[in-house]
């Protein structure tokens, strides 16, 4: 972790910091007068990269139906003005995905990738509307601001100031926006690899989304994301007698799925830690009171402790979630009517599983845990993970340019709870990493998937800036410096 300018590291004083980021400052009186009317006032000019991203957050491109298609030919329209041959692809009517290659040198190739859909945004618990780009305090509020269209037009920016600036490449780069990422990816990433792998010929080093740098009160955390935790996207069916409301029987299907969903929300996965879980918590844990400190540092010891794990769930959920398989009801349904018991009810469960578990052998332990034969449980996403090595030159330059921004920070590899596109790439031999150039406020990251999702000014001008730092220095290092990367 490196530090910024703040005077009180403690937690209580973090929460305060993140508090003052959320905050809007007061706005000044108003000064009228009758004889001479306000003057319309022109908003504050912004960067070409900050306008693309305003631009592609009102693109309503809500997974399902996603409607990528109307974000390919935004970014279609830049390249083209630029004179870059582009290609698109289409893998279901109104989705869409786009790819561009400048070509360079023999050593493998990089892919910037991004998807272009984003997750539902409800209006009514949002300060602006989702998709209208706008700019309040200089924080620029939109779904996809930071998952992940902040990612695509940073990605752009460095893409085309490569191509502006005639930089000689060693390797080709490829820019790349696909679809249906929320959704697991049937429409985008996994349908190009089977339907378009010429766009991936020579790539051997990707960035995509997963890790960033994290302001946490006066420090900077900068995750790079290596793996991943395993999906399993389950459907729960329960099934029981019909009948009507008014005369309900001991045995129903709701009351029996409630029954087994109780069961899941009580039962607590056993704890273990795996071994980049294991180096991470150490790696964090000089950064924490003097309690945390030592269980971080010890905590394969730690997680035994029942009262260190309540404490961490409730405090670092995030963090918790490294150390076992989870599971998380998120749909319940039943009858369409009111006075209808129905004969069926159903539920959606998101499960993660550590990177080492195997599917089949959690599902059995989940059906001991339902303790019911009357449920039934259908997987409808999961596949295995798989991890990137660290000892690669797209991880030197990361680590290299963060640390002369930001003296005494360290790239530290990550597990992510979530999942990318990453897993694709990784499956292939592609080094993939998890990275975004930005800075974000602690406070800020209940942004991802959640209400007024929003990245600063700030932090799209400064990302653009060490992005092209770092890709320029993988594709025209300095005289003399080797490169290590081989074809996988």
């Amino acid at each position: 972790m490196s530090h910024i300018n703040s005077c009180c590291p403690s937690r209580r004083c973090f929460l305060a910091v993140a508090a003052l980021l959320l905050a809007r400052p007061a706005a000044p009186d108003d000064v009228t007068s009758a004889a001479e009317p306000l003057a319309a006032v022109e908003p504050p000019a912004v960067s070409e990269t900050v306008a693309w991203l305003q631009d592609y957050l009102r693109i309503d491109t809500t997974n399902p139906p996603g409607n990528e298609a109307n974000a390919v030919e935004f970014l279609a329209a830049i390249l083209k003005a630029e004179g870059i041959r582009y290609e698109t692809a289409q893998s279901a009517p109104g989705r869409k995905n786009l790819w561009a290659r400048l070509e360079g040198g023999d050593e493998p190739a990089l892919l910037l990738l991004h998807h272009s859909d984003v997750v539902v945004a409800d209006v009514a618990y949002w300060d602006t509307d989702p998709f209208a780009g706008e700019i309040r305090d200089s924080q620029i509020y939109g779904r996809g601001a930071l998952d992940m269209k902040s990612h695509g037009v940073v990605h752009l920016a460095t893409f085309l100031a490569l191509h502006r600036d005639g930089v000689p490449l060693n390797r080709d780069v490829v820019f790349m926006a696909t679809a249906d990422e929320e959704a697991g990816s049937r429409l985008g990433m996994g349908w190009m690899m089977a339907n378009r792998p010429n766009a991936f010929t020579g790539v051997g080093l990707a960035l995509t989304e997963g890790g960033q740098a994290t302001i946490v009160g006066d420090r900077i955390a900068l995750g790079v994301e290596v793996t991943q935790k395993v999906p399993l996207w389950l459907r729960i069916e329960a099934t029981g007698p019909a009948g009507h409301g008014s005369t309900p029987k001991v045995d129903s299907a709701l009351g029996n799925l409630i029954d087994a969903l109780a069961n899941l929300r009580d039962h607590e996965f056993e704890p273990r830690i795996v071994p980049i879980v294991d180096s991470y918590f150490k790696r964090l844990a000089p950064n924490f009171p003097r309690g945390l400190r030592n269980a971080f540092a010890n905590i394969d010891s730690a997680i035994e402790d029942p009262e260190f794990r309540y404490e961490l769930q409730s405090s670092f959920a995030n963090l918790a979630a490294l150390t076992q398989n989870t599971c998380a009801i998120t749909r319940v349904a039943g009858s369409e009517k009111i006075n209808v018991v129905s004969p069926r009810a159903t539920a959606a469960i998101d499960c993660r599983l550590l990177p080492d578990q195997e599917p089949v052998r959690f599902l059995a332990e989940l059906e001991t845990v339902f303790d019911d034969e009357a449920i039934w449980i259908d997987p409808i996403l999961s596949w295995q993970s798989s991890a990137t090595g660290t000892d690669t030159p797209l991880f030197a330059a990361i680590q290299t340019v963060m640390a002369a921004r930001y003296p005494g920070i360290e790239a530290i590899p990550t597990m992510s709870t979530g999942f990318t596109d990453s897993h694709y790439l990784r499956e292939r031999g592609i080094a993939s990493y998890g990275f975004a150039p930005f800075l974000i406020p602690v406070g800020d990251i209940s942004g991802f998937h959640g209400n007024n999702e929003r990245i600063s000014v700030e932090n799209v001008d400064r990302g653009v800036e060490i992005l092209l730092e770092i890709v320029t220095q993988l594709v025209n290092p300095p005289v003399g410096q080797a490169q290590t990367t081989k074809h996988r």
